[in-house]
């Protein structure tokens, strides 16, 4: 036998050997990722799941697992992260159905995250009557995150780990125009406080703050920069009544605001309670 020969022999081999070693390996996890979903722990069991990737029906099991507890993919989940929940069409094109959403996870306090959309999911108006006073309580905005995208973009069992939280509206912070009540809302948009904590400094503007405008925000009438970003909603008062805040294109927050009819960004902020298993219902 030639010198080449035995040395492609060898190589298959090794290739081989590698291949079954490989293969064991992954089957000894997968084995127990089912003793640990068996045994109650669903979230050791996930994390196998997941790591597996195609692995013979990996991805259907994980996916089971998650249908029994919406929250088990973000109890790991830290401040700064980037996670998917929920979709929402963005790619401009129904036929494929809706894309996964992205989100910023702003803060985790103990077993809640809060959770700002990674994108600008949509134009929007902040109310559409010019020239009218109008608060977050009333607007236009609100019912549109609350109910139309609300029930759009979450399952029945993703709906039950998004609590009802308190918005406290405060007035604007120079001029005093009123915020309006203090509201119930599932999905919001951030207010003025929350804008200065998330978004101050130049770090924090470029990657919470600069948000790319997705491709079925950007074919309708909103304004889209070079980049790709746009302008998107606070819920706080601008200078007047009939005007909201907004942050610009470059995650920049404007307090005086713009107009309410002006067509903005929507940024879907909500909350996620890691302690609750998803039941299902509004």
């Amino acid at each position: 036998m030639k010198k080449g020969t035995v040395v492609l022999a060898a190589l298959l081999l090794a290739v081989t050997l590698g291949i079954l070693f490989h293969h064991h390996q992954r089957s000894q996890r997968y084995a127990q990722a089912l003793r640990l979903a068996e045994s109650g722990d669903a979230s050791g069991a996930y994390g196998i799941l997941v790591g597996l990737g195609d692995y013979a029906d990996a991805r259907e099991r994980a996916a089971g697992l998650v249908e029994e507890d919406p929250a088990l993919p973000y109890r790991g989940a830290a401040k700064g992260d980037v996670v998917s929940f929920g979709s929402f069409e963005q790619d401009g094109d129904a036929s494929n159905g809706p894309e996964s959403i992205r989100w910023i996870v702003l803060e985790r306090f103990d077993d809640r995250l809060l959770l700002l959309s990674a994108d600008v999911l949509d134009g929007r108006q902040y109310n559409h009557v010019p020239f009218q006073d109008v608060t977050w309580a009333d607007s236009d905005l609100r019912a549109w995150m609350n109910d139309d995208f609300f029930d759009a973009a979450f399952t029945p069992a993703q709906r039950g780990i998004i609590p009802s939280v308190l918005n406290d509206n405060a007035d604007q912070s120079i001029t005093g125009a009123p915020g309006g009540a203090p509201t119930q809302d599932r999905v919001f948009a951030l207010s003025e406080q929350e804008s200065v904590v998330y978004l101050s400094g130049g770090a924090n503007r470029s990657d919470i703050g600069e948000a790319l405008a997705s491709e079925y925000a950007a074919s309708g009438a909103l304004t889209v920069t070079e980049d790709g970003t746009a302008d998107w909603w606070l819920r706080s008062p601008g200078t007047y009544g009939f005007a909201a805040q907004f942050v610009d294109a470059a995650g920049t927050p404007v307090a005086s605001g713009a107009n309410v009819d002006v067509l903005y960004g929507a940024r879907p902020a909500l909350w996620i309670d890691l302690s609750e298993v998803g039941g299902g219902g509004r």
